[in-house]
């Protein structure tokens, strides 16, 4: 047996006996790595290569591919680095390893040195860290890695499959959902490898063999749910064959996506929403309020989705509707032993391990007094960690979706630029601003026209291509990517003095800055403060965030304020003439703070003298007129409502803006307004003009 065997031997036992996986890093040449890769195969079967090309019969996978693996398992993982490092892959397929596992990072020796990254470089300093065994191919073998420290935690174990005391307290929290009171939901949040999934099969299998159920399980895809599924199969010794229906015991479960959950009415006792901070937030309110009985579960730190932000934003919506919640977090793994020496160095490498700083009562206070805005030098970054961490904390918390992907461009993208501010040396919030734009006029009449699409300049292309506005892409634009602002200061004014500062640094780099965001009035009334204005309301809800994008623009030269005056027509026009063709669905709650917003700039001329539709009002008042006869005269005396009005309106107004502007139907406004019928819908709209003409 070779030297390199035997260690690699020693390895694998060492873990398998202590149930904890270990990050081996090879650097050396690419044949080298390769042949480290055998050996390491030979001793476990279940192997698995990514990145580069095949290694003998071993089973590979692109990196593009690699959440494909999410909630499969093996034993070896060889992930070769010689032609890049994908983040994303790592991230994903470093959770599919299990306790006694291995996985081999082969690199090459001018890793950090060769088309020099900032996150490669980061990530080379880490290639020592204790949590790796760091073997160079010209060098001497390391002595064997001591064991990390793991502490005993008792369990006798109970009736239903736990394998840990956290996992029975989550099982019986979700039984009680069914057992007990309604309107009293769980929200379970756990790392990877806590048996989060296992859990809720668990529990689930127990209530399919006390009673007739129906359990609905929901999740972003159903592999991520599949987990869930297996361990129900295998409670009750049934092959597992990835089925997305059972019927088992006295009952069955049943996947469904969210929107066909929402959609149709499914008959459930039961639902489970597994992964739900990758479900748009729409999504999961509405889920709330029809649902009685309901479990929620998310990955805190980890690929599936980013845990830490839901929970924070999610408990305030629970708050509200159903008080009564209770939170389960998973702490003790399942899949490796505690102190997991793979799961350490992955923490610290992509920085799945960063958490907000709570900030104490003399922090929080006259903070907007004390803050010192700063653009961030991408050097400091490098040399700065806890900098950083603070940075990605911030984006972590305030965007779900926030992965390896955005570290990555945080420190390699040129275009990329950070402003932050400051409250000593704490960063209190941050400003991601892309650079997009200043395309050649040749190039841009091509986006126009739809035979050709330029990756990024997302902003800038769109107001090209769907405004019809070429200098939007010609002209230099900052998109705002990102904004965060601490939870414990928001509503204070620091994201508007954030967005200040980022505008009087933008005037020397761009012509105008941008955004775009899933719509909600909330949101809007945020940048309307700031001084952007809307331009575009994407037609189709973006499948991430569950709302419909709005893309709004501050002009900051007098050549972006000719074009950026046009856009804001444009916008207007198309808001008010597609208001059913494109908008009839969008949200009455929704709808009107953007119609108010456009409706004061319309040009429109009033197609009936005053007289005319004044008279054809007064008659629909008073049950003279029906309202199809009545409909333009109501069109056009609630233009001028909008037009005149200085005052926050009377809430009968979103039933009026509903079905005037809107055109929804009779049905869906007595459905909407939860009134009787078509006749009680009517008397209140008459009642409403009357009130007001």
């Amino acid at each position: 047996m070779s030297p390199i065997h035997h260690y690699c031997s020693q390895l694998i036992h060492q873990a398998a006996a202590a149930n904890i996986r270990y990050l081996v890093i090879a650097q050396g040449n690419q044949e080298w790595g390769i042949e480290l890769s055998r050996h390491f195969a030979s001793l476990l079967p279940n192997s698995l290569v990514c990145g580069g090309e095949a290694i003998d019969q071993i089973p590979f996978i692109p990196t593009k591919k690699a959440k494909q693996k999410l909630g499969q398992e093996c034993q070896c993982l060889i992930f070769n680095m010689h032609n890049g490092f994908d983040a994303e892959a790592f991230g994903a397929l470093s959770g599919t390893i299990i306790g006694g596992g291995i996985l081999l990072l082969i690199a090459s020796d001018a890793f950090n040195t060769t088309q020099f990254s900032a996150f490669r470089y980061r990530l080379s300093k880490l290639f020592s860290d204790k949590s790796a065994v760091y073997l160079k191919q010209y060098e001497d073998l390391p002595t064997l890695p001591a064991l990390p420290k793991q502490s005993l935690i008792e369990f006798s174990g109970d009736n239903y499959g736990s394998l840990t005391a956290c996992q029975s307290i989550a099982i019986t929290a979700v039984r009680r959902v069914v057992t007990g009171h309604r309107k009293r939901p769980v929200v379970i949040t756990a790392d990877r490898g806590r048996g989060k999934s296992a859990a809720m099969g668990l529990a689930a299998a127990s209530l399919l063999e006390e009673r007739n159920i129906r359990i609905v399980v929901t999740a972003p895809s159903y592999g991520c749910a599949e987990t869930l599924f297996r361990h129900v199969a295998a409670r009750f010794n049934v092959p597992f064959t990835k089925q997305n229906h059972l019927a088992l015991g006295l009952g069955q479960i049943t996947f469904v996506s969210p929107d066909q959950l929402l959609a149709n009415d499914i008959a459930a006792d039961f639902v489970i929403v597994d992964e739900a901070a990758a479900i748009p937030a729409p999504l999961l309110s509405s889920m709330l309020s029809r649902l009685n009985r309901i479990v929620f579960s998310s990955t805190v730190h980890g690929y599936e989705g980013t845990g830490r932000g839901f929970a924070i934003k999610f408990r305030q919506l629970l708050d509200s509707k159903m008080p009564q919640w209770r939170s389960i977090e998973l702490n003790q793994p399942i899949r490796w032993a505690e102190n997991d020496p793979l799961e350490d160095w992955t923490f610290k490498a992509l920085l799945f391990d960063v958490d907000l700083i709570e900030l104490d009562e003399k922090s929080r206070s006259n903070v907007e007094q004390e803050l010192a805005f700063k653009l961030v030098d991408k050097e400091l970054l490098i040399s700065c960690e806890p900098l950083l961490k603070q940075i990605f904390s911030l984006l972590v918390n305030a965007h779900y979706q926030t992965s390896p992907a955005d570290l990555v461009n945080i420190l390699d993208d040129e275009a990329l630029s950070i402003i932050a501010a400051f409250h000593g040396e704490r960063v209190v919030g941050c400003c991601i601003v892309v650079a997009e734009g200043g395309l050649d006029e040749s190039l841009v009449e091509q986006v126009q026209q739809g035979t050709r699409r330029i990756k990024g300049h997302l902003l800038a292309q769109s107001v090209a291509a769907h405004l019809g506005i070429k200098q939007g892409a010609t002209q230099r634009c900052g998109r705002i990517m990102r904004i965060a602002v601490h939870p414990q200061l928001q509503q204070q004014g620091i994201g508007v003095s954030l967005l200040q500062y980022t505008s009087v640094w933008a005037q020397d780099n761009f012509d105008y800055l941008g955004t775009s965001f899933g719509y909600v009035p909330e949101l809007l009334r945020f940048w309307l403060k700031a001084g952007y204005q809307p331009v575009r309301l994407g037609i189709k809800k973006d499948a991430s965030s569950g709302y419909q994008s709005l893309q709004c623009i501050l002009a900051l030269n007098d050549q972006s304020k000719v074009w950026a005056e046009i856009a804001e027509n444009l916008f207007a026009v198309n808001f008010h003439y597609n208001a059913n063709e494109c908008f009839g669905l969008l949200p009455t709650t929704s709808f009107m703070p953007l119609y108010q917003l456009v409706v004061r700039d319309l040009d429109t001329q009033l197609s009936l003298p005053e007289s005319v539709w004044s008279q054809q009002l007064s008659l629909y008042c008073r049950g003279g007129l029906g309202y199809e006869l009545a409909l333009p005269s109501l069109t056009l005396a609630l233009m001028r409502y909008f037009k005149t009005v200085t005052v926050e309106p009377d809430p009968m107004i979103h039933l009026v803006v509903a079905k005037v502007i809107q055109r929804k139907s009779w049905c869906d406004i007595s459905e909407e307004f939860n009134l009787p019928s078509r006749k009680d819908a009517e008397q209140h709209l008459r009642q409403w003009f009357f009130k007001h003409f």
